[in-house]
């Protein structure tokens, strides 16, 4: 019996092909000295959550947010730009990290 694909069912494939590579394309970044140098400068630099001390909260930064994802580019000199510029990097607590995603998984 023939089968017949649904939209929906070749979206999925091709959103999840997509999301494998993305992964692989931000890890890229993720795991080079260069990145775990500026993301410790950052945490030496802004050791307070930048939001939280907006609302006069003292909270301790445990992340390092892109104000401006690096992903946002298909350029990849645009996207190393992105990724290692200080001033598009945000020091926050976690609870505003997730707060700042919608509550979606951002760790990868």
């Amino acid at each position: 019996m023939p089968t017949i694909k649904l939209l929906r069912d070749v979206r999925k494939k091709s959103n999840t092909d997509n999301s494998v590579g993305r992964r692989k394309e931000r890890h890229e970044i993720y795991d080079t000295v260069r990145w775990r140098r500026t993301r410790e400068l950052k945490f030496l630099n802004n050791p307070i959550c930048e939001m939280c001390e907006k609302k006069g909260r003292i909270t301790p930064t445990e992340e390092i947010h892109h104000v401006v994802s690096f992903m946002s580019t298909a350029d990849p000199m645009e996207r190393r730009a992105l990724a290692f510029d200080f001033d598009n990097l945000m020091s926050l607590c976690s609870k505003c990290h997730h707060e700042i995603h919608g509550g979606r998984d951002y760790s990868d």
